[in-house]
């Protein structure tokens, strides 16, 4: 009797601090994100914008998602990812066909996708329940 309640609260526990560790990692990657997605949004959103300088942003802020996905594949769903990584892929070929306005607002779309993700995967009622 003691011997299967021992077990299932380390089973617990194990689970607990796994997701804890989980989260962890998806806050620091989704927080990465969005400070470069902040940055190229504001090179995009000056008055004179210079988009070979808005195109290396796009450029450093694709490579940090694309270093994100390589460990966030693992544990979240890929349609969630998808929905990232195409909403950043517009977002560089607008600033290449110096599409501004478009791209502010896939930047946008891309920011709250990711808060959508980060909101999600968090260890709350909500989500237990």
């Amino acid at each position: 009797m003691y011997r299967e309640l021992i077990i299932s609260f380390i089973i617990v526990i194990a689970i607990i601090t796994l997701n804890y560790t989980l989260q962890i990692n998806t806050d620091k990657k989704v927080n990465e994100v969005n400070e470069q997605i902040e940055i190229t949004r504001k090179e995009l959103a000056k008055e004179d914008v210079d988009y070979k300088i808005a195109l290396e942003k796009a450029n450093i802020m694709f490579d940090k998602w694309e270093e994100a996905d390589d460990t966030l594949a693992y544990y979240l769903e890929h349609n969630e990812i998808e929905k990232v990584t195409t909403a950043l892929t517009s977002v560089k070929s607008l600033v290449e066909m110096e599409d501004n306005v478009q791209a502010v607002e896939n930047l946008d779309k891309c920011k709250y996708i990711l808060i959508h993700i980060d909101e999600k995967e968090k260890f709350t009622l909500d989500n237990i329940f």
